[in-house]
């Protein structure tokens, strides 16, 4: 098993962090472990937006806003208590 480059840095020419056959984790000597960290986790995110997955949780989640903007407009329009209180009642269950 060989050593895996996490994150290699363009800008300076650099590996930033490696996880070596042993299981030892070294980070670059001009970097703070934190900084570090914190170019995984933005390194994550960037391949996390990416994924179809993450697309498909976002479209799904314009979708929603979309329907609880329509449910709320038409809500000013509805003038039984009952189908008023139904629409609230939902909106708390999905919170």
């Amino acid at each position: 098993m060989s050593d895996t480059i996490i994150l290699d840095s363009k800008k300076c020419n650099a590996q930033l962090l490696t996880i070596h056959a042993d299981g030892r984790i070294t980070v670059a000597e001009h970097l703070k472990p934190t900084e570090t960290a914190a170019k995984v986790l933005q390194i994550m995110r960037e391949q996390w937006m990416d994924s179809i997955q993450s697309k498909k949780i976002r479209e799904q989640e314009d979708r929603i806003k979309r329907l609880e903007e329509a449910g709320d407009e038409m809500e000013k329009y509805c003038r039984d208590y009952y189908s008023s209180n139904r629409w609230y009642k939902a909106k708390e269950a999905k919170l």
